[in-house]
């Protein structure tokens, strides 16, 4: 009698395990969503709203915005945020790089 075929195992219970490739994904995800929470918080409503995508890497905040206008003004406020977004995300954050991209979705 041949082997018993194993079930194959589903893509949440892949996640959940936090392994390999896929595990990775889902702390980067986390870790980006954590980034864009925290700069949410700290800057002004109106400006909050405008950016869709944050993630902290080697000393770099990226920040994805809908417009250059509004890119412009994070860039201006940076300065003023970076240390209090630091000390939130528990790693140095030195820089900031804006990136405009329309929101997709």
């Amino acid at each position: 009698m041949p082997g018993k075929t194993k079930k194959p195992t589903s893509v949440s219970d892949l996640l959940k395990r936090g392994q390999g490739v896929l595990g990775r994904l889902r702390e980067g995800t986390a870790d980006a969503d954590r980034a864009l929470q925290a700069l949410r918080r700290i800057l002004p409503p109106e400006l909050a709203d405008k950016v869709w995508a944050a993630a902290a890497r080697d000393g770099t905040l990226t920040v994805f915005v809908r417009s250059a206008a509004w890119g412009t003004r994070i860039r201006y406020l940076a300065p003023g945020f970076l240390a209090s977004l630091s000390a939130e995300l528990g790693v140095e954050i030195g820089r900031i790089q804006v990136k405009v991209r329309a929101q997709r979705g």
